[in-house]
């Protein structure tokens, strides 16, 4: 898998099956920059993981359909239900044990 980036039309396509994280980020937010840097590395050593990235400035709507407050925020989801969200910078400790919890467990 790789690193999608969704709009309101690919979103439900993208998170509808299997394990997905999707990171709610704005470009402008030096956390989500941090947060992207951090996902984009474990697709390296996790190459099965989905990753959805989803602007909150280019897609409002997403945004307010899934109650984000801040950025980065992200949800991890199994087969388009959400199992947990994060509100706030995560590192890759903390990423690698929700995988572990809800990908594997």
């Amino acid at each position: 898998m790789s690193v999608s980036i969704a709009t309101k039309e690919t979103y439900p396509q993208l998170t509808a099956e299997g394990f997905t994280i999707v990171d709610f980020y704005s470009t402008t937010c030096v956390p989500c920059k941090m947060l992207s840097r951090v996902l984009e590395d474990l697709t390296l050593d996790y190459p099965f993981l989905n990753i959805v990235k989803v602007n909150i400035t280019d897609e409002p709507r997403l945004g307010v359909d899934h109650e984000i407050e801040a950025v980065p925020t992200v949800l991890f989801l199994k087969d388009g239900v959400e199992l947990e969200k994060v509100v706030g910078l995560m590192d890759e400790d903390e990423i690698v044990e929700k995988i572990s919890a809800y990908y594997y467990g």
